[in-house]
Order: C-alpha cells, then sequence, then structure tokens
C-alpha cells in the first residue's frame, strides 16, 4: 500500500449517503459516485460490497465511508484490501500465493479491467443463466470478492447466432480476430471457390457481425431474461453493459433489476438511488427511491 504513486492516493471519490429498502427494513449505506473518469469497476466493486454487506454488520470499509463525504483513492483501496483480508468475503484472497498481486490488482480496478465476455452457457449449465467471462488472472483475482460478475449479452441457445459463436468464436476477442479472415476468404471465393467448412466460417462471421450490428448496447432481450432469472431475489451483482461496470439488486418483492444510480449529476438528489433495467437500450428505464 505504501508504494502507490501520491497522485493515485491523492484521487477523491465523493460520497452519497442513501436511504433503501432491504428486507422491509430501511437502512443507510454510503455509496459512491463516478468521478471525472466515469463509471470504472473499482467504483461498481466497492458499492456492491457496501450494499452487499448485512445490516448488522460494521465493516471498516463501510464505517470509513459512512462518517466521510469523500474518500481518497489510497484509502478506499487500503479498506477494500483489509476488507478482503478479513476474512468475511471468505479466504481466497488470504489463501493468495501473492497478496500484494492482489493489491496492484484493485489499484488497475481504478482506470478499468479487461475482460472478454463469452456468448456460449457451458455444458451442464442451464440456458437461462448469465453470461460470464474468459478465465484470466484477472478474473480469478476478481472471484476473490464473491460478487457475481455478469452479462447478457447472449444470443438464445438455438439462434443462428448461437450456433455461428459455438462453432468458430467462443468470446469476444476470438469474434473478434476471426473477422480479419473475412476479405481472404471473399477473395478466395470470388476467385476459386470454398471447401464447404470455409463457406461456413465465412457464414459464421457475417452472422457474429450481424449479432453485434443488432445488439449494440452488449445486452440481447434474451440476456436480460437470463440475467433476470439467475439472480436471486435481493442479490447484488455487477453488469457488465456498454463496456461499464453497473452495481445491479433484484429487487425481492417484485423481481425487478435495479442499477445503482452513480452518476455525480443526482449526488445531491437522495431520493434517487435506483434506475429500473426493464430493455436493452434504457429506453423504457425509471428512475426510483431507495424504497422503489
Amino acid at each position: 500500500p505504501t508504494a502507490v504513486q501520491p497522485e493515485v492516493r491523492n484521487e477523491h471519490y465523493q460520497i452519497k449517503h442513501v436511504s433503501w429498502m432491504q428486507n422491509s427494513r430501511l437502512r443507510q449505506s454510503p455509496v459512491l459516485t463516478q468521478n471525472a473518469n466515469g463509471p470504472c469497476p473499482l467504483l461498481a466493486l466497492v458499492n456492491a460490497l457496501v450494499l452487499s454487506t448485512p445490516q448488522d454488520l460494521d465493516t471498516a470499509l463501510v464505517e470509513a465511508l459512512r462518517t466521510r463525504e469523500q474518500v481518497s483513492l489510497g484509502l478506499l483501496l487500503d479498506i477494500v484490501f483489509d476488507e478482503l483480508m478479513s476474512g468475511r468475503r471468505g479466504d481466497t484472497a488470504i489463501r493468495l500465493p501473492d497478496v500484494s498481486e492482489l493489491y496492484a490488482f484493485l489499484r488497475a480496478l481504478h482506470t478499468g479491467m479487461n475482460v472478454n465476455p463469452s456468448f456460449i452457457i457451458p455444458a451442464g449449465v442451464r440456458e437461462d443463466t448469465a453470461g460470464c467471462f474468459e478465465e484470466t488472472k484477472e478474473m480469478r483475482l476478481y472471484s476473490t470478492f464473491n460478487i457475481p460478475l455478469i452479462h447478457g449479452w447472449l444470443p438464445p441457445k438455438h439462434s443462428l447466432a448461437y450456433a455461428a459463436f459455438e462453432r468458430s468464436a467462443l468470446t469476444f476477442e476470438d469474434a473478434q480476430n476471426i473477422q480479419f479472415l473475412q476479405s481472404e476468404l471473399e477473395d478466395k471465393l470470388q476467385a476459386e471457390g470454398l471447401p464447404q467448412t470455409e463457406q461456413q466460417l465465412l457464414q459464421d462471421i457475417h452472422t457474429m457481425k450481424n449479432f453485434f450490428v443488432t445488439w449494440p448496447t452488449q445486452l440481447t432481450d434474451h440476456g436480460l431474461q437470463a440475467v433476470e432469472q439467475s439472480l436471486k431475489p435481493g442479490q447484488v451483482a455487477i453488469l457488465f453493459r456498454n463496456d461499464h461496470f453497473s452495481t445491479l439488486y433484484k429487487e425481492p418483492t417484485r423481481g425487478a433489476l435495479m442499477t445503482l444510480v452513480t452518476d455525480a449529476g443526482y449526488s445531491s438528489h437522495e431520493e434517487i438511488v435506483w434506475e429500473s433495467l426493464v430493455d436493452v437500450n434504457g429506453a423504457a428505464s425509471e428512475l426510483f427511491s431507495g424504497d422503489f
């Protein structure tokens, strides 16, 4: 922690103190709002940790934020790290061979996190499961927080898009890389024709590109339904969408999906806490108070 650069440690996040309903009880929680860098994964993660902390449990993280109007990035990293090492989130972090690697990962979350969405649901997993990501070192370190990181950028199981991804590109990065073959395949098609396997590959590339054009917000109707079905009432998760990370909550009474409003423009509006997630482009979303 002492090795963090001074200019990084001195950056601050504003804190908004919100009242919200959980299990028919009104509770107070301090949440971070967006700074100039926008909705980074560190902000979404800290807010998810705060909201998922039991109401009767006073942790160093919650107490440090509850008594402040703003918090420096350096202090925030320290208390999140302490929360992980306390064992309250499981002992995965404590058992890491290199704990300093985890702290470096926390620092990196301030500016972003590389994730590679998978479009295919693993074998043996229910079809209405939310989307997952390629297993990387970053994802392994992230898993120490025990907060689900999900996406809803999913084609339906029996669609042409699903079949194309399953055959030719399981993840987003695979799909991007394979598109470099398109011009070569099209030239070969004009010149001498293509064997069946390459014809199928070219068709899959067109199908995948059409999928990306059709669902530009990185959320599909099927994926939204899968997210809704996979979360339990009252569960907190982090949703990846539009290259952003949002703190997501499934309202337990009606099962509605709500994202935490962290825009600094609403920081002085105590009555605005949630935004409903009801469609893929936000056209029908509404703002809600803490008691929904």
